[in-house]
C-alpha cells in the first residue's frame, strides 16, 4: 500500500492545488458556491490518506491504538489540524488580498457558518478516506497470498 498510496497522494495533491488555483483565477468559487464544499471534502480525504501513509512509513512516531477506532480518531485529528490551518490561511488571504475591497462576496471567509461547514466537510472527507483505507488494509492482510 505504501508506494501506491504515496503516488495517489501526490497526484491528488497536484490535482487539488491545480484546480484550486484555477478556480480562484476563474472565479469558480463565486460562480458555484458548492465547489468550496467539494474541495474541502477532497482536501480532508487527502489529509486522511496522508495520515495513513505517514503512519505506515514512520511507525515509531505514532502511538499504537488498541483498536481501529483509535487509528480513525488519530486520522480525524490530523484532518482537523490541517483544516484549521487552512482556515487560518483563508482568513489571512482575506486580510492581505482583499484590503480595500468592500465587496462581501469576494471574501473567502464569510462567517462562522462558512468556517464550520468547511471544517465539517474536511472531517467528512477524512472519515471517508479512513474508512476506505482501513477496509483496504484489512482486506490486504486477510488475503492468503498478499505481498507486504
Amino acid at each position: 500500500m505504501g508506494d501506491r498510496l504515496l503516488a495517489w497522494l501526490a497526484v491528488g495533491l497536484v490535482a487539488i492545488a491545480a484546480f484550486h488555483f484555477f478556480a480562484l483565477w476563474s472565479f469558480l468559487y463565486w460562480k458555484f458556491l458548492w465547489l468550496d464544499t467539494v474541495m474541502h471534502f477532497a482536501g480532508g480525504a487527502w489529509a486522511g490518506g496522508f495520515f495513513f501513509w505517514a503512519r505506515r512509513r514512520f511507525p515509531a512516531y505514532f502511538a499504537e491504538p488498541a483498536r481501529t477506532a483509535g487509528t480513525v480518531l488519530q486520522a480525524l485529528a490530523m484532518v482537523a489540524l490541517v483544516g484549521v490551518v487552512w482556515e487560518f490561511y483563508e482568513f489571512g488571504m482575506d486580510l492581505v488580498l482583499q484590503r480595500g475591497v468592500s465587496t462581501y462576496e469576494l471574501l473567502g471567509q464569510q462567517g462562522v457558518r462558512d468556517t464550520m461547514g468547511d471544517l465539517f466537510f474536511d472531517l467528512l472527507g477524512g472519515l471517508a478516506a479512513a474508512v476506505v483505507l482501513v477496509r483496504y488494509n484489512s482486506s490486504e492482510r486477510s488475503a492468503p497470498f498478499s505481498r507486504r
